[in-house]
């Protein structure tokens, strides 16, 4: 027992730095790929129409310009109107991007969203506008946010579901985990008590730190760096369990010690269940 608590304070210490190099080789944003969303979503506008835009702090971001004029591709001329000539806060600017959300109740700009923005409502039938009471920022690849309305005041709180990310990834550990232990009982025969302990552990700290990389990735980088770095962060996994078995895995009297062999198949197997389970499950995978 003492010689396995020695084994797992050396597991820990390798898997740290393989941990820290795959978050240092995490990619940067560039202009490829999915770009990066905002999307509000209203309360307390039931039942009424209105329209939304965001105001910037820049007079260009991406293809969005303060200085463009109305084309017909951009939706209806009256709400270009309303927006264009509402007074904005100084130093903020309507960039030309605009929805009707009346039957949605969300507001979504899914292509290069100003970084820092005021929400503004605009309510046709009445006239009135309704804007934010103070400017919010992107904080994720996808930021979402709750617009409550009360009265004439309009407050924007972020409303990433955490709570959601962190049951997928607790969820995605235990299949992988349960998946790489089944391959340990029904191919490998490893079923000693001493065994199950050691390749438990490597899993914790191995299927834990691959899915906690991959949420971080998927929340600053989105779907696309995140599909990259899956096959990479799995690579590194493969070379910390295979390590890890070949040094502490006791096999049988019976049993040919194939601990890399091992590895190699188990991770195979939970990286296909993975990849297929994300089409079936993208909400937990």
């Amino acid at each position: 027992m003492e010689r396995l608590k020695g084994c797992s304070r050396k597991l820990m210490i390798l898997l740290a730095l393989l941990v820290l190099t795959a978050g240092l080789a995490l990619p940067a944003a560039a202009d490829m790929g999915p770009k990066p969303s905002v999307e509000v979503v209203f309360r307390g506008l039931e039942g009424q129409r209105y329209q939304v835009t965001l105001l910037a702090d820049v007079t260009q971001y991406g293809p969005w310009s303060a200085n463009q004029g109305y084309s017909d591709w951009m939706g209806d001329p009256e709400g270009w109107d309303a927006f264009a000539g509402y007074p904005a806060p100084e130093g903020w600017y309507f960039l030309g991007e605009y929805a009707d959300c009346t039957e949605t109740g969300r507001f979504v700009w899914s292509y290069y969203p100003p970084e820092t923005f005021y929400v503004l409502v605009w309510l046709p039938d009445s006239g009135r506008y309704l804007c934010s009471t103070q400017p919010v920022s992107r904080y994720a690849f996808d930021s979402r946010f709750t617009a409550a309305v009360e009265g004439n005041a309009l407050t924007v709180q972020p409303s990433y579901d955490y709570a959601g990310e962190a049951a997928g990834l607790v969820v995605r550990a235990a299949l992988t985990i349960l998946l790489e232990t089944a391959a340990a009982w029904l191919l490998f025969g490893l079923r000693r008590r001493d065994q199950w302990i050691l390749i438990l552990k490597v899993n914790l700290v191995t299927q834990l730190a691959l899915n906690l990389l991959l949420n971080l990735c998927g929340y600053f980088y989105g779907p696309l760096w995140t599909a990259m770095a899956y096959g990479l962060l799995e690579l590194l996994v493969f070379v910390a369990e295979g390590w890890a078995y070949a040094r502490w895995l006791r096999w049988g009297e019976d049993q040919k010690p194939h601990p890399w062999l091992y590895a190699l198949a188990s991770n195979i197997l939970s990286f296909a269940a993975g990849w297929e389970l994300a089409r079936w499950l993208p909400g937990v995978f």
